[in-house]
């Protein structure tokens, strides 16, 4: 938040500086030191950037599943969660019934992003290459069904923990080629996703949705988290609203897991409020309102956390 609002105040005194320039030019030369002062202050935000040994630098580091996302699949009246400033997006709105499914290349995915500075602008572009081995039925199929469609597309580094998420519903991946081959030096599918964009890819902490949310327990004010979910649908309260104010379930182990929660209550809906189990961004209460969402980050077994940006109210 606080950086939000330094840029915020940046971009003001930007266009102050701006407008005294055309207008008094008399002193068009402060306003000039001005205007270049604001457009520099970010890069303090940036900060310093050291270099990093061989580990971090070395080939060969995406791992070989993949999942692909058809843009078909995300609810479009659910927000898309939005990068806070931790570069942290959360949890896909995934339509009912609809969910991730993986792709495990033959060899070694490849990102590559590239940019140039135009006359007017800079220009970028995403790519992201997989190879899956064989002349499969899917892989047939998956070329006719979907060729030059979009997709989101997540991923992870080998040994890591952390998933990355490349593209969003508003500025997608596209299926822009592939090249199918089958002849004495190999069977294989070539699949190119690409986008115009100069964004990056972003860590994902939302949940990989592979079964449906597990359901809270109607008017329960304590949420059980198993550990076979981290997705779950708070419903209507049976006959008036009800507070959530305890979780159980957790031990120690589960330190650092992103639980998200997804509202589909109305004039009943669910509650949660700022206290000692769940600490809430400028202590916000959240309402479990249809089409709501917010993700906590697991403190201690007793303790929730809403990761900052990741919230979504629609009421």
């Amino acid at each position: 938040m606080q950086v939000r609002f330094f840029l915020s105040l940046a971009i003001i005194l930007a266009v102050v500086f701006l407008a005294g320039i055309f207008t008094d030019p008399v002193h068009a030369q402060g306003c000039t030191t001005g205007l270049f002062g604001t457009s520099l202050a970010s890069m303090m935000v940036i900060g310093n950037v050291d270099d990093v040994s061989d580990r971090l630098t070395h080939g060969s580091n995406i791992a070989y599943k993949v999942y692909l996302i058809n843009t078909k699949q995300v609810d479009s009246n659910i927000k898309f969660p939005k990068p806070n400033a931790n570069r942290e997006v959360a949890t896909i709105p995934m339509l009912a019934g609809q969910y991730m499914k993986y792709f495990e290349a033959h060899d070694i995915p490849t990102y590559v992003a590239s940019g140039e500075k135009g006359d007017i602008t800079t220009s970028g572009t995403n790519q992201f290459v997989a190879i899956m081995g064989g002349m499969r039925d899917q892989l047939m199929d998956f070329i006719e069904e979907y060729a030059g469609d979009k997709f989101i597309i997540l991923f992870h580094e080998i040994g890591e923990d952390n998933w990355y998420i490349l593209g969003n519903y508003d500025r997608p991946m596209i299926l822009k080629s592939y090249e199918a081959k089958n002849d004495k030096d190999g069977r294989y599918v070539t699949f190119t996703f690409e986008r115009t964009s100069i964004d990056q890819y972003y860590k994902y902490i939302g949940d990989i949705v592979r079964a449906p949310a597990t359901k809270h327990t109607v008017d329960s004010k304590t949420l059980n988290i198993v550990t076979t979910s981290n997705l779950y649908e708070i419903p209507d309260g049976s006959a008036a609203t009800y507070a959530i104010n305890a979780v159980s379930g957790l031990t120690a182990n589960d330190k650092g897991r992103y639980i998200t929660l997804q509202g589909t209550g109305a004039a009943n809906a669910a509650t949660i409020a700022d206290g000692s189990t769940f600490i809430l961004e400028d202590g916000a209460t959240w309402t479990a309102k249809a089409g709501s969402s917010i993700t906590f980050s697991i403190l201690d077994p007793s303790t929730l956390i809403e990761v900052p940006g990741s919230r979504i109210q629609t009421a």
